[in-house]
């Protein structure tokens, strides 16, 4: 398992996005703090040409749990509005149970490597890691990691 709690995780912005408003959103919950740099990695850039990536940076946002139903609830009042979640590894239960609040705006609960069995109708596990010895990267794989850009489209791509 990867140590995500790095201090230098905690620099920068708490929550950055990409993309044209009121599109489809995806949004990612890091509990790794990636795109510390005011944009979201360049792995997803690619997307923002047709959807919102909204990218929330755990380590640099404390109360991400409130900052996770404030954005939930932007979209409420948006019929239009097909909102995606993305998470990782250690937070993944805690997202599924701040979901379960918001399940009527949510279609679908992404994991990579997730530390809980799923057993939610809106959640599914696009990526999975197996503790190999020849893996480079020890679970759980990072969100900007190009098989977890490839797995979310095509759950996306699924759900359409």
């Amino acid at each position: 398992m990867r140590d995500l709690n790095q201090p230098a995780r905690a620099t920068g912005p708490g929550v950055v996005a990409d993309g044209p408003a009121g599109s489809a959103t995806v949004l990612v919950i890091d509990p790794a703090g990636e795109a510390s740099h005011d944009e979201i990695p360049a792995t997803w850039r690619e997307l923002t040409d047709r959807m919102r990536v909204v990218w929330l940076r755990v380590p640099a946002a404390p109360e991400w749990k409130s900052t996770v139903d404030r954005v939930l609830s932007m979209h409420r009042d948006d019929p239009r509005t097909v909102l995606d979640v993305v998470t990782s590894g250690p937070i993944a239960a805690e997202v599924i149970d701040l979901v379960r609040h918001h399940e009527d705006l949510v279609r679908s609960v992404l994991l990579v490597d997730p530390e809980v069995e799923v057993d939610e109708p809106f959640a599914q596990v696009v990526v999975r890691t197996h503790d190999a010895p020849d893996d480079r990267i020890p679970a759980p794989l990072p969100l900007g990691h190009p098989d977890v850009v490839f797995g979310v489209v095509k759950a996306l791509n699924e759900l359409s």
